[in-house]
């Protein structure tokens, strides 16, 4: 019975944190749309740790804050003025997570420029969860 109690003890906790690792990543989902609706590439940078990299599609890995914040104000700069994050999947381990999502990119009159999906590995850093490994790949099919 005692093993019963803590097997379920340990579901019910873990149950519950993995709704709180999932809503604080949904949070910091929500504070980069909102760089993305600003055009602000250093507010992106806070969100990515120390080490964080991007891993854009055709194109090598951009590694560490200033050239994070150089590539998204790149991205702005070409007319991509908004962004929706849906996350469909979290998954967590003490201080490291892994989402899975969709993305879509907008433009000033909420066109939708791409679309596609997304995968990120968050780090806890400084308290909080920040995108340490984020790579994504459109979904569009290329013109022939």
């Amino acid at each position: 019975m005692r093993s019963l109690v803590a097997s379920l003890a340990i579901v019910f906790f873990a149950s519950a944190s993995h709704a709180d690792v999932r809503s604080e990543i949904e949070a910091a989902n929500r504070l980069f749309e909102a760089a993305v609706a600003k055009g602000d590439g250093n507010a992106i940078v806070g969100l990515y740790t120390a080490t964080g990299q991007a891993l854009p599609a055709g194109s090598e890995a951009v590694s560490g804050a200033p050239a994070i914040g150089k590539f998204w104000q790149g991205v702005f700069d070409s007319g991509v003025k908004g962004a929706r994050l849906k996350t469909l999947e979290v998954e967590f381990m003490g201080d490291s997570a892994h989402e899975v999502g969709q993305y879509e990119l907008l433009d000033a009159a909420g066109k939708t420029l791409d679309h596609g999906k997304y995968v990120v590995i968050w780090k806890k850093e400084g308290g909080r969860f920040k995108l340490h490994r984020d790579i994504w790949t459109t979904s569009v099919v290329p013109a022939k």
